[in-house]
């Protein structure tokens, strides 16, 4: 006979920002347990990080679970649109490569375009990049909308896309969202935290003399580990000897009238900078090694290689940045999200998208009162795998680089690697494939775009391959570029769009 369950009755977040918001908002809108109280707890004076501001595909939907118009989402957000992210100088001072979204020339007799395009490389039939095929690098590259005025197209169908946002303007929606669902706020501040016999959270105490009890904890308390470590005791797993980058310097300048629907990763001597268009202003951050480049010289640096004439319009901000993962996301009954779960350098935008991975593992391994420890070691086991994975694509943008200027460059290509990425690497060099355990954040199309644009090509391409006649396969690949090219007559400039998009001035 099935045991009877007990459900959980009230949720405790701890925290609020981009991590804590995202996830009441997510249970209170998208879960929607049936009488269980979601409380959010959140100090008054302590800000929040606010690194990320560019995202990937997966945001898209979670906008639409949670049921959010786009177009407001988007002008509460000063959101732009991402179509993927142009990489400059990391290679070698002088090349640029892509890594857009979605399909990149979709599939020929039920294979990936890639295998086409290699041994097309191969023979001599043609030498573009595969990203040449690809419509949303196309769009990029003319900083062309994804869609047209007050309208919809493909890109937007297939959520092949996503955004540039503003992260504390995404918290205060979210709040919006969380709170009009029935979520509770607070604003106070944690003074301690006691356990039962069991080393499970007991009740919460508060500056306000509160006492703060629940059946299931949220710690989004940053890189304090509020819950989680300073009161469970859980370990940090640190790959700061494999990612090296340690600190940001972030800067806000001036709206770019381009509107570039792409993010820019520039590699400087010690790390790289990013430049993220929103519809009122520009992020600019310089992700840098403190073991090659000191703060100051990271600021000027900084300053040297924003936009053009421009000056920042707040005093620059110095962040540090905690490399690796909890090595348990829930104990007990606490589960870590956001910042307080893991960070890795923000090179592919996936801040935001681990705390929307966390919250749907645990959705999916939502537990009763009984907090059963199989669902635990089940979320532990993928939550750490996401972290690995993405771990190790980040590190394959290092390993690829030629870059020989800087000993930050030569450093990174010396890092210890993990086994998982070497794996990676003699299965993609012999095969052009990526095993599906290193497929759950990114397609293995993304693999193609970093792998070839840094210049890392498999041995040979799949035999299947070689049944299509190669002028058939030219034929298909013309074809191709063309559809894009009619596509990109058709889209508005992106700058066109977002300015009717917020009401701004073209």
């Amino acid at each position: 006979m099935t045991e009877a369950s007990s459900p959980i009755r009230s949720i405790l977040i701890v925290g609020g920002g981009t991590a804590g918001w995202m996830t009441a908002a997510y249970l209170a809108r998208y879960l929607r347990l049936p009488d269980c109280q979601i409380t959010l707890v959140e100090s008054a004076t302590i800000g929040t990080i606010g690194v990320g501001e560019a995202t990937i595909p997966a945001l898209v939907g979670f906008v639409r679970n949670l049921r959010l118009d786009e177009d407001q989402f988007m002008r509460k957000c000063n959101a732009t649109y991402k179509l993927g992210i142009q990489f400059i100088d990391w290679i070698e001072k002088g090349h640029k490569y892509w890594h857009p979204f979605g399909l990149c020339g979709g599939l020929i007799e039920g294979q990936d375009l890639y295998h086409y395009w290699l041994r097309a490389q191969r023979v001599g039939a043609q030498q573009q990049p595969y990203a040449a095929f690809s419509l949303q690098a196309r769009l990029a590259e003319l900083n062309k909308s994804p869609r047209p005025l007050g309208g919809m197209s493909q890109i937007i169908g297939t959520g092949a896309y996503a955004y540039h946002l503003d992260a504390r303007a995404l918290a205060d929606l979210l709040r919006e969202v969380a709170t009009s669902a029935g979520v509770a706020h607070l604003h106070d501040e944690v003074q301690a935290v006691e356990l039962d016999d069991r080393r499970a959270i007991a009740r919460i105490h508060t500056q306000a003399a509160r006492q703060l009890a629940a059946d299931l904890y949220i710690d989004a308390t940053g890189f304090q580990g509020l819950l989680i470590e300073k009161a469970l005791g859980d370990a940090w797993v640190d790959w700061s000897d494999q990612l090296l980058c340690n600190r940001a310097v972030v800067a806000q300048f001036p709206r770019d009238e381009e509107q570039a629907p792409y993010t820019r990763s520039t590699a400087l001597d010690a790390g790289w900078m990013w430049q993220i268009p929103l519809s009122n202003r520009t992020g600019c951050g310089y992700v840098y090694s403190n073991r090659h480049l000191n703060d100051d010289a990271a600021g000027a640096a900084l300053l040297a290689a924003a936009p053009a004439g421009q000056m920042p319009s707040a005093d620059l901000r110095y962040l540090p940045m905690r490399i690796g993962r909890r090595q348990h996301g829930w104990v007990g009954n606490c589960v870590s999200i956001g910042l307080a779960s893991g960070f890795l350098e923000p090179l592919e935008s996936t801040g935001i998208y681990f705390v929307q991975r966390a919250l749907d593992l645990l959705t999916t391994y939502f537990p009763d009162r009984k907090l059963n420890h199989v669902l635990r070691q089940a979320y532990n086991q993928a939550i750490a795998s996401s972290y690995e994975e993405v771990r190790d694509f980040i590190l394959l943008h290092y390993v690829l680089s030629r870059r020989d200027d800087q000993a930050f460059w030569r450093d990174c290509r010396h890092v210890p690697q993990p086994d998982s990425l070497r794996h990676l690497r003699e299965l993609y060099e012999e095969s052009g494939y990526v095993a599906s355990s290193h497929r759950t954040v990114f397609s293995e199309r993304s693999y193609h775009h970093i792998c070839s644009g840094g210049g890392c090509f498999p041995r040979r391409h799949h035999p299947s391959v070689e049944a299509a006649e190669m002028r058939e396969v030219t034929d298909v690949m013309r074809q191709i570029q063309r559809q894009n090219e009619d596509f990109c007559q058709t889209m508005p400039s992106h700058a066109e769009l977002m300015a009717w998009l917020h009401g701004l001035e073209c």
